[in-house]
């Protein structure tokens, strides 16, 4: 019995802790949010973030170029934001509508000194121009609330310790290689997971038994090896973009006569590897599980000019040329014209789309037959690039699976499983195409990941 009161006393008397693991965006936003709940209803409670590196939210350092692209514009409807996320768009309704939303996070910035501008394309930055600005004003964010942050702090395994356990505290035991390269276990009430894409992170959720969606690379570029060599339509084009193209992937599957087309449309940017640009990325993105199980190799389809509709309507716009403009020259005169009169399809890519359509550089379109005509309608309307790896955008990589959703309550974050345990940021099964919306899933994520947490150590003291 003695026992028994000495070890209350004991529990009443040290401060209850939350482990953040992982120090990056979403990792510090949960730490922030936590230890300023702590800070408000005065908690006998503290935060510590353990970071495996010596430095923290790389991500956010170079994102944008080192501007950090914090958000995407938030004064779009919630409804339409959601369309930046190919897996987890149901799932983050509750959370963007309800909990943090967009316009949340743009007031948690604000609040705190940071000027944000919105720029043509709907990334948001702050009007630094820098992501120390960003980085900075989180940090400050969770220190100004006490939280600990130790970096060099390599977690080896978590295990969970219940009631029944005599000799243990209930929570969780976090075995860690410190700074000094020593072992240690420490002790925490509550854990909030937030390791991004890193493996261990991975490993840590399935050895809590949870289940984890095999995680691929998103937002990637193309290598379109043949079409970039000598003689061939990309070859030179480097630096070239088409500013309203579709591109489209068209899958075989099983057992079904019907492709699976996956399309996107705007933007497309000639590389001196293949293709980029916001249409390519977003189609990576919303393919990613598709282009693994191709080992990212196979045909995808370009319209250069998907305003003027597919190859056939394409041919009725340019057969009449043979009689409006015989003299002309077919590599110099495109019809295809937007609202200024401009050619919708550059001049360079115009003339190498005439050139595999073999129709030579000085003929004219009153010598054109309509079998070439035809041929070069088909390479505007469905042009065939063949695919032969992935490239990397700029450092901003992001992986598509991760914790499976199904396992979370959603409002929380906190494991269906393991109450206490607590998930956030890119760890999760949700990714975003590019253009602010990975950043936005950390902030939310992360933000109800940590005060949820921090409440939860509130109830736990009531009873």
């Amino acid at each position: 019995m003695l026992f028994i009161q000495i070890r209350s006393l004991h529990a009443l008397a040290q401060p209850k802790r939350i482990a953040v693991i992982g120090g990056g965006a979403s990792g510090m936003f949960s730490a922030a949010a936590a230890a300023s709940y702590i800070q408000q209803h005065g908690l006998n409670a503290e935060v510590h973030v353990l970071e495996a590196t010596s430095s923290l939210m790389s991500k956010v350092k170079i994102s944008g170029g080192g501007r950090c692209n914090v958000l995407h514009d938030t004064q779009k409807p919630v409804s339409e934001i959601l369309n930046g996320y190919p897996r987890g768009k149901k799932e983050l309704n509750g959370l963007f509508q309800k909990h943090f939303s967009p316009s949340d996070a743009r007031r948690w910035f604000e609040e705190r000194g940071v000027e944000l501008k919105t720029e043509l394309d709907g990334r948001m930055f702050p009007t630094t121009d820098s992501s120390l600005t960003i980085m900075d004003t989180i940090r400050h964010a969770a220190e100004k609330n006490h939280a600990q942050i130790k970096t060099k702090q390599k977690v080896l395994s978590i295990t969970h310790s219940d009631s029944d356990d005599d000799d243990r505290d209930e929570g969780y035991y976090i075995s860690l290689q410190n700074a000094q390269k020593q072992e240690e276990v420490n002790h925490y009430s509550a854990v909030i997971l937030a390791t991004g894409s890193n493996p261990r992170g991975y490993k840590m959720a399935q050895e809590l038994g949870l289940k984890v969606n095999p995680p691929v690379p998103s937002l990637f570029t193309f290598n379109t090896k043949n079409q970039n060599k000598e003689g061939q339509v990309f070859h030179n084009l480097s630096g070239l973009s088409v500013q309203d193209a579709t591109i489209t992937l068209k899958i075989k599957m099983e057992g079904k006569k019907k492709k699976k087309i996956i399309s996107q449309e705007g933007p497309i940017l000639i590389t001196h590897h293949g293709l980029s640009g916001p249409a390519a990325l977003r189609l990576s993105a919303f393919a990613a599980k598709e282009f693994k199980d191709m080992n990212y190799r196979g045909d995808v389809f370009i319209n250069w000019a998907p305003s003027f509709g597919n190859a056939v309507e394409i041919e009725k716009i340019l057969w009449p040329m043979t009689s409006i403009a015989p003299k002309k020259k077919v590599s110099s005169v495109c019809p295809l014209l937007d609202e200024n009169g401009s050619s919708v399809i550059p001049k360079r890519l115009w003339a190498a789309l005439v050139k595999q359509s073999d129709i030579e550089p000085d003929q004219i379109w009153a010598e054109t037959s309509k079998k070439k005509v035809g041929k070069l309608s088909r390479n505007i309307a469905e042009f065939v690039v063949d695919v032969t790896g992935k490239g990397v955008f700029k450092d901003e990589f992001v992986t598509a699976g991760g914790v499976s959703l199904k396992q979370l309550n959603m409002k929380t974050l906190e494991s269906k499983k393991f109450p206490g345990v607590y998930f956030c940021g890119e760890l999760i099964d949700v990714d975003g195409i590019t253009g602010g919306y990975n950043f936005m899933n950390c902030w939310s994520t992360g933000y109800m990941s940590g005060t949820s947490c921090a409440m939860s150590l509130e109830e736990s003291n009531e009873e």
